[in-house]
């Protein structure tokens, strides 16, 4: 059952389905139903475009733009109740 759904209740996504951007989902450690907070980190696909763009010949600092764009970064879901990591949407 990928999306539970309950009328007059916002859907909630189970922890298999993180993607991006902040979900709904309810907490394994504290029971709560919560937006999760997103922080995103350099992940294998950020490291293999700035490898990229440097091969290319843009060795003067452009091939450090992957860091700063968060759709090439890993995501990590944390509870915003309790703090506790929910699960992390790598990109590779």
């Amino acid at each position: 059952m990928a999306m539970l759904a309950v009328q007059g209740q916002v859907p909630v996504v189970s922890l298999a389905q993180l993607g991006d951007g902040p979900v709904q989902v309810v907490c394994p450690n504290c029971q709560q139903a919560v937006v999760t907070r997103v922080e995103f980190s350099s992940g294998l696909l950020t490291y293999l475009c700035c490898g990229g763009l440097f091969l290319c010949g843009f060795a003067l600092g452009c091939c450090l733009i992957p860091f700063c764009v968060d759709r090439l970064r890993d995501a990590k879901h944390t509870c915003s109740n309790c703090k506790a990591v929910l699960g992390v949407y790598r990109r590779l």
